[in-house]
């Protein structure tokens, strides 16, 4: 770890959210490439004292896609101090975090932007928040996920990817870990010419998702 008060240049930047009404204790502060981000969750996660470090060692231009250059820290404060609950080794490229529920229990959970591909579709690190044992679970392969997207409904997961043609999957998560069902929705001209009715399609896959011995 470097420590924050050697003597060194340092400015503040704008912090980076997405969709959340949080509360950014701390601006950012660079410092060598190493920047921090101070969130209290108490409009999220009401009476619960929870707060979120996001500290960011890795920001040059030429850094690998899979260094991991960020420390994700969640933290609960007890008699006035933060007692620190999980921390984790991620990488992330913008530092963005959104709070979403993703397993239906009406509590939302974390999610910490992991990469953006070149067609700016986004995947997330997912952390599931149990309120009343102060817990979280991360979730196996959800940042495989390209912009994924709740479906209260179903208890599932879909997403939409921007891609030569753009194309949807189905998910559930399952524990602590994501279950790809395996089905593909095209959208747009398929290779002969003709153009794909993507509603009829995702109906008919759903239905095939719903009555999958995999489904719960």
């Amino acid at each position: 770890m470097i420590s924050c008060h050697k003597h060194q240049e340092i400015r503040k930047i704008t912090s980076l959210k997405i969709d959340t009404p949080a509360i950014v204790k701390k601006d950012i502060i660079v410092q060598d490439s190493i920047f921090e981000q101070e969130i209290i969750c108490d409009s999220i996660y009401q009476n619960k004292n929870y707060k979120i470090v996001l500290k960011h060692f890795s920001w040059e231009a030429n850094y690998e896609e899979s260094d991991r250059n960020t420390v994700f820290i969640f933290s609960k404060k007890i008699n006035g101090k933060y007692k620190e609950l999980l921390r984790d080794s991620i990488e992330s490229h913008v530092g963005a975090y959104e709070f979403r529920d993703f397993n239906g229990d009406k509590i939302k959970d974390i999610l910490i932007q992991n990469i953006s591909d070149v067609r700016s579709n986004w995947t997330y690190y997912l952390y599931l928040v149990d309120l009343k044992n102060d817990k979280l679970t991360k979730v196996k392969n959800f940042n495989q996920i390209k912009n994924p997207r709740y479906l209260s409904q179903y208890n599932l997961i879909d997403n939409e990817v921007m891609s030569g043609r753009n194309w949807t999957s189905f998910y559930q998560i399952k524990k602590d870990t994501i279950y790809d069902f395996g089905y593909v929705i095209y959208n747009g001209m398929d290779d002969d010419g003709n153009i794909v009715d993507f509603e009829k399609e995702y109906s008919k896959i759903l239905s095939k998702v719903l009555k999958n011995k995999n489904y719960k």
